[in-house]
């Protein structure tokens, strides 16, 4: 039987004007890296938006929900 886990990646990944693209990835290795000690091994990366409703109060006051997209790795481990 499977076991899984999700763990969240970076939700925006930023650089500095003299960084490179490298560093950017190089955050979603350091997790990968990190997550699979122990025998789990990543599975897939999925996107799941999450929405906060504003209420009736904020809707009221013309404030939209607000909807952000988390990249979840997604780790498998047989038993």
């Amino acid at each position: 039987m499977a076991q899984y886990k999700t763990v969240p990646g970076p939700v925006g990944m930023n650089i500095s004007k003299k960084g490179s693209f490298h560093d950017a990835v190089k955050q979603y290795a350091d997790i990968i890296n990190r997550e699979t000690a122990g025998g789990w091994k990543l599975d897939c990366i999925q996107e799941v938006p999450v929405t906060r409703d504003n209420g009736c109060l904020g809707s009221l006051s013309g404030n939209a929900s607000t909807t952000i997209s988390f990249n979840m790795l997604v780790f498998v481990k047989e038993d």
